[in-house]
Order: C-alpha cells, then sequence, then structure tokens
C-alpha cells in the first residue's frame, strides 16, 4: 500500500481551516454556554468554554413567554408554506427555461436574469403588498419572494445535464411534458432539490425585514421580529428584574431558540448539499 505524501502545503491547508472552522464555530459556542451559566456568575470572566454555574432557568423563563410559542409556530408555518410554494414553482420555471427548444427562451432568461440585478425596491414592493391585501398575513412572507433567481438557476442548469436520450425515449412510449418532469427529471433530481430546498428553508427562517414591514399584529411576528423586539430594551417582553435570569441571557437564550430547528434539519440534508451545488452550478 503506497501511502500518500504528507506535503507542507497540506499542513498548511488543514491547520487553516481548522482555524478557520473553530473561529467560525466559537461564536455559536460562546451564546450556548453563555445561556447555560448562571446570570450572577457570568458578568465576572469575559470568555465561556463550558457553563458558569450551569442553569436552565434562562430558558426556562424564555418559554414562559407566550409570544415565543407564536413565533415559533408562525416561523414554521411559513418556513415549509413558502419553501414548499418557491420548490413547486422555481421546478415550473427551470424546466421550460432548461429545454433549447422553448419559444423565446432567451428573451425569459434575459427578464429573469435582470430582477437579479434590479427590482422595484421597498416601497413599491409595500404597495403592491398592500394592494393584494396580504398585510397582517402571513401570505405576505410567503408570496413576494417566492422565487429567488439564484436557485432557479441552480435548478436549471442541473436539469439541462440531464441526457436528452432519456427525455426523447420517454416521449417515445408517449410520455407528456408533464409526466417527463413528474416522473423522470424530478427523480433524477433529489440532490439539487434538498440542497435548494436547504436554501429556501434557511432564508424563509431567517427571514427578518418582511416580517417587520408587513405584520403588525404581534400574534402573527415570527419568531425572528419576536427575537428583535426582546432585544430592543425599549420593547422588552421580559421582567428585568426576576431573580432567575437577566436581560443578556434572555438574549442569548432567544437566539438559541431561533437557530436549532434549522441546524436540526441541515443533517438529514448534508449528503446532497455539496453534490447539488457542484452538479446543479457546472455543466458537465
Amino acid at each position: 500500500m503506497v501511502r500518500k505524501k504528507i506535503t507542507p502545503f497540506t499542513v498548511f491547508n488543514y491547520c487553516f481551516f481548522v482555524i478557520v472552522g473553530i473561529l467560525m464555530f466559537y461564536p455559536f459556542w460562546y451564546v450556548l454556554m453563555y445561556s447555560l451559566s448562571d446570570p450572577n456568575k457570568v458578568t465576572l470572566t469575559n470568555y465561556y468554554f463550558i457553563p458558569n454555574g450551569f442553569t436552565l432557568n434562562t430558558y426556562i423563563s424564555a418559554f414562559k413567554q407566550d409570544i415565543i410559542y407564536s413565533g415559533l409556530l408562525n416561523s414554521v408555518l411559513v418556513t415549509l408554506g413558502a419553501t414548499a410554494i418557491s420548490m413547486f414553482l422555481s421546478v415550473l420555471t427551470a424546466y421550460p427555461l432548461s429545454r433549447e427548444n422553448l419559444k423565446g427562451r432567451k428573451g425569459i432568461f434575459w427578464f429573469i436574469m435582470f430582477t437579479m440585478l434590479f427590482n422595484g425596491g421597498m416601497i413599491p414592493t409595500y404597495l403592491v403588498v398592500k394592494e393584494f391585501g396580504m398585510i397582517d398575513s402571513l401570505w405576505s412572507l410567503m408570496l413576494p419572494k417566492a422565487i429567488i433567481v439564484y436557485n432557479l438557476l441552480i435548478i436549471m442548469k442541473f436539469f439541462k445535464n440531464i441526457p436528452m436520450g432519456l427525455i426523447e425515449s420517454a416521449k417515445i412510449d408517449g410520455c407528456s411534458e408533464v409526466g417527463i418532469l413528474f416522473k423522470i427529471i424530478l427523480p433524477l433530481s433529489t440532490s439539487v432539490l434538498a440542497t435548494v430546498g436547504l436554501f429556501y428553508a434557511v432564508y424563509n427562517w431567517n427571514a427578518f425585514l418582511p416580517g417587520m414591514m408587513y405584520i403588525n399584529d404581534k400574534t402573527k411576528w415570527t419568531l425572528q421580529v419576536v427575537l428583535r423586539d426582546m432585544l430592543d430594551q425599549t420593547t422588552a417582553n421580559i421582567d428585568t428584574d426576576d431573580v432567575f435570569t437577566s436581560p443578556e441571557n434572555f438574549k442569548m437564550a432567544t437566539v438559541m431558540i431561533s437557530v436549532v430547528p434549522i441546524l436540526c434539519v441541515y443533517p438529514f440534508l448534508q449528503k446532497y448539499f455539496t453534490k447539488g451545488v457542484m452538479l446543479g452550478s457546472v455543466k458537465g
């Protein structure tokens, strides 16, 4: 068995990316340790590698707030609904644009690309949402950004790389375009669909500005807007005189509550992630 020679460049690469990984992971670890620490002890030190006086009182205090539950529920509903709508519309748009024989394909493609560089702006978008009667409706968080052009391009590139022989064979067997899409194209595209689905889910979960602009009813706030409200000292929803927690600990706990749900989804899609991006972006 021939062992691969370890070069100084390889050692440098490993060391460099380990350091980068630690630097990227530490803020998350810091927030977690801070949120699990005794609020009376965390002010004594500036670093937190382990909980300083382990306690769950901060999380208990957080989940006593009814607005946390409504925020979580609204975020889940918006993320699931918006991701499903986005994937459906993106697939239906990407498939015909991936076909060379589509009349007017280039014009449509460049029109879509134009929206990637220029958009109507915040105020016109708000007026459109208002005219459609979607203010204070969760639909305002799902429909305006239903298709992200970057994600559309990834799916379209992947569809173009599927051998035309499969499509021609299906046509000979009498399969319609809809049948080709749902019986041949989509089953072969699980990797890119999982990847783009994750992109959409993360975007919709983290979306803050639409919820702040379009939703006035606190019961319809998403978790990100709830978090903003809690971080704002003038509109904080906790009793800062609570001896079991502190504003800083409470902030850290709400950050963890907003991050953990989307982190739980990622491991199930990780195996598709790199493959989907590479196959969808590079034409082979």
